[in-house]
């Protein structure tokens, strides 16, 4: 999981920035010419957007060869995306980056050689944002660090808040209250902000069906959507049990095939494969070579998400292990599109999304129009907590039926065994539902089941029925997933589930 994920976000520079912005970059003005030395753009330079009332992160590393020739990366920590190979023309005092299809940034260097004022181009809605890109933005020491105190001081000390009330009805309590054990998570806290956990980025919890603990670090708040990576298939299996609850969807023993007569041509649908919707969400189609990386990348390149995974040839017999792949959260996704008439965003939009009040999100899209329900989902850690709640209370929601408790039922009960040597799976794996995890965990002797939606960089939404609790937990590491030091097990078990009184 943490491979596939890390790979769509740093292929090729076109397919990177088609995950980011849409489609291919624009074109722009030509650049005036003066005596600007190169070497004064080496560094790192630093840059928020407001992209629509969304704060768009942007930092660029600028290098000179020994040649004296120019060359950048661009990291885009908001939406996962590292790395991003830059071409960088100096003429004159204007700076153009470039991804070999057009600009992506353009600007001035301005006199003190500390600013670069210009704009950046999003594909998705076709239009130059402004920017500015500056050397040590102090903007950026929020980032940085865990946690500034009210002075601008880092913060090494926790002393423990009560959540704050919402609007959306959701009760908050205190850790005593709900019998919640307030040292181990002071413990956890204190070294999130002595900075030995990594980059968390939020960590909540819910107990009792009322929050009792929201803490976010670096640049965090509740207001600000954070990308769930895979725990987007999770959010999906709630949708596909929405579109059964109303009516879209018949039993998960339906045909694949049947959801996409406009794909005549491809093997599924000429050759009637036995796959069923119920093979689709525990990932046990058995199609393909069996390497989810090779088929991921092969899917971003293919130009049609849908078709792709439609032409494959089956390489198996279906049900019999889970091998995780993000290519049945693609088709589910297409499944909802033609079963509903909408994709999935505005399914959910229309539905899961306007009975939990979620209203600030993203969800990324193909150039064809297809949305990334594999794990192109971005959306606030407080909203996760809501749907873990959901989850928790069998499909109600303030009194309001959202989905069936039948389908809750049985979308978090264990399906399937992991195939051996498959991707995602963890020492706490006990196996594999409709797009959920089955874990387990071990404290002072007890076995303590969890049903867990798991993403690449560290993100995690964790229920524990038998305890009456949803955890969540966000980071921001989004290098390779063997130098990531946030552990989210490690932290549930070792503080947050010995809290739990």
């Amino acid at each position: 999981m943490d491979r596939i994920r890390h790979l769509s976000c740093s292929l090729i520079t076109a397919v990177v920035l088609s995950v980011l912005l849409g489609c291919e970059t624009g074109p722009r003005g030509q650049a005036d010419a003066g005596p600007v030395a190169a070497s004064a753009l080496v560094g790192l330079w630093q840059g928020l957007m407001d992209l629509e009332g969304r704060e768009l992160r942007v930092e660029i590393e600028i290098s000179q060869n020994s040649e004296g020739e120019l060359a950048g990366a661009a990291d885009f920590p908001d939406t996962s995306t590292l790395g991003v190979p830059l071409e960088v023309e100096l003429a004159g005092d204007t700076v153009i980056f470039s991804t070999g299809s057009g600009s992506l940034i353009e600007g001035r260097l301005q006199d003190d050689l500390r600013s670069i004022r210009g704009e950046l181009f999003v594909a998705t809605r076709d239009s130059w944002y402004s920017l500015v890109l500056e050397r040590d933005n102090e903007a950026f020491r929020r980032f940085e660090v865990p946690r500034l105190t009210d002075a601008g001081a880092v913060q090494r000390d926790y002393s423990y808040r009560p959540p704050r009330a919402a609007a959306d009805g959701w009760p908050v309590s205190t850790l005593a209250n709900e019998a919640i054990d307030e040292r181990p998570i002071t413990s956890l806290l204190e070294s999130v902000l002595r900075e030995e956990q990594g980059l968390p980025e939020a960590i909540l919890i819910a107990r009792n069906g009322k929050l009792v603990l929201e803490e976010y670090f670096h640049g965090y708040s509740r207001d600000r959507i954070h990308p769930i990576q895979s725990v987007t298939k999770s959010v999906l299996s709630l949708l596909l049990g929405i579109a059964q609850y109303r009516g879209f969807v018949g039993g998960m023993d339906e045909p694949v095939y049947t959801f996409f007569p406009e794909h005549v041509g491809k093997k599924w649908i000429d050759r009637k494969y036995p796959i069923t919707l119920a093979h689709l969400l525990t990932m046990s189609a058995a199609i393909g070579s069996g390497d989810a990386i090779e088929s991921a990348t092969a899917m971003h390149r293919s130009g049609d998400w849908i078709g792709y995974w439609l032409d494959l040839d089956q390489a198996g017999t279906p049900g019999v292990v889970a091998a995780y792949s993000s290519g049945p959260a693609i088709l589910l996704g297409g499944v909802i599109r033609n079963a509903t008439g909408k994709y999935a965003d505005e399914f959910a939009e229309e539905t899961l999304f306007a009975d939990l009040h979620v209203s600030s999100y993203r969800w990324q899209k193909a150039g064809d129009g297809t949305r990334e329900t594999g794990g192109g989902l971005t959306l606030t850690a407080y909203d996760l907590a809501k749907m873990g709640q959901l989850v928790l209370d069998k499909g109600m929601w303030n009194g309001k039926r959202v989905v069936s408790d039948t389908w809750i039922a049985e979308s978090v009960k264990r399906h399937l065994p992991l195939a051996e040597g498959a991707l995602g799976g963890s020492p706490y794996t006990t196996g594999f539902a409709y797009h959920w995890w089955n874990q387990s965990y071990e404290v002072d002797g007890i076995t303590i089941q969890a049903i867990v939606g798991r993403g690449y960089g560290g993100q995690y939404l964790g229920i524990f029925p038998t305890l009456n609790t949803v955890v969540v937990l966000n980071n921001g590491e989004w290098g390779q997933p063997q130098e990531r030091v946030f552990d989210y097990d490690v932290i549930v078990e070792k503080w947050i589930l010995p809290a739990l009184r």
